[in-house]
């Protein structure tokens, strides 16, 4: 499925509406800069019924555990994300050639698994150890 470009969205503007290539590409290059500057400065954007509305929001945090940390315990720390935020395009219709439709299940409540044990346990090791290592 090839994508769609700028240069065919401006082809088929000047075929349905006889304007100049100049004039479309500017209304698009309009259009577009409009969305952006709504976006970049967090307010949503409705495209109407049959596309949905773009949305800013923030991503959750990614976490690892580093284990690399010479004579010290694991740390959890934030993985730095250059970009934080992120547009999604929310209830939008199916508008495929084949739209199929959508099946909504109950929710069925989560069983919580209750581990056999969970101890928690450290091992003492004599402060003298240390010096012979």
């Amino acid at each position: 499925m090839p994508n769609t470009t700028k240069k065919t969205i401006i082809a088929s503007i000047v075929q349905k509406d006889g304007v100049k290539p100049a004039e479309a590409k500017g209304a698009l290059e309009t259009v577009l800069l409009s969305i952006k500057l709504a976006l970049a400065s967090g307010r949503d954007v409705d495209l109407g019924k049959e596309l949905g509305k773009l949305k800013v929001v923030t991503r959750n945090p990614t976490r690892r555990i580093n284990r690399n940390l010479k004579n010290r315990v694991p740390t959890i720390e934030n993985v730095h994300k250059k970009h934080p935020k992120t547009v999604r395009l929310l209830g939008g219709k199916d508008m495929s050639d084949d739209p199929k439709p959508t099946i909504v299940h109950k929710k069925q409540p989560e069983q919580q698994v209750v581990p056999a044990r969970s101890r928690h346990f450290t091992v003492a090791v004599p402060s003298w150890r240390r010096r012979f290592r």
